[in-house]
């Protein structure tokens, strides 16, 4: 997976949108009572998704390697260069000059990055000029554009 855009968050006010008290479930329909409105808490996604406002960036997904782990063409992801790459941790990696998205694991006992997609096999970390620049925090993938 390559990355179409990086961009860097700017300063902007905290924008509290209304979080609903009731966790969706598949299958569940409906809304809640109208007399939850007079107690219901806010979201702010800012809070939710960034850890840490100095470390992170945002980036925009293209390609179809990661789908297998939830990312897809388009999807927005939330970086923290602040995290220390382990195992299993979905990476930014700039590998000999290409910008990848890939999970950081073992393939034959040796680190490799591997995609989500069964066409693209693992890469090999040894003896490759390979600089990790952040952990996927989160993924926004949008239903409609």
């Amino acid at each position: 997976m390559v990355i179409v855009m990086l961009s860097l968050p700017h300063a902007c006010a905290p924008l509290a949108l209304p979080l609903l008290p009731v966790c969706a479930q598949a299958g569940f329909s409906g809304f809640p009572s109208p007399a939850q409105d007079y107690e219901s808490p806010t979201l702010d996604l800012n809070t939710r998704l960034i850890k840490n406002p100095a470390t992170t960036f945002y980036l925009t997904a293209a390609g179809e390697s990661m789908q297998g782990w939830g990312i897809f063409h388009g999807d927005l992801l939330v970086v923290d260069r602040s995290i220390t790459p382990r195992l299993g941790h979905i990476v930014v990696a700039l590998l000999e000059g290409e910008l990848l998205i890939k999970r950081y694991a073992l393939h034959r006992n040796e680190p490799h990055l591997c995609s989500g997609h069964p066409h693209y096999g693992p890469v090999a970390l040894r003896e490759r000029e390979c600089e990790i620049w952040g952990v996927v925090r989160a993924v926004v993938h949008e239903y409609l554009s």
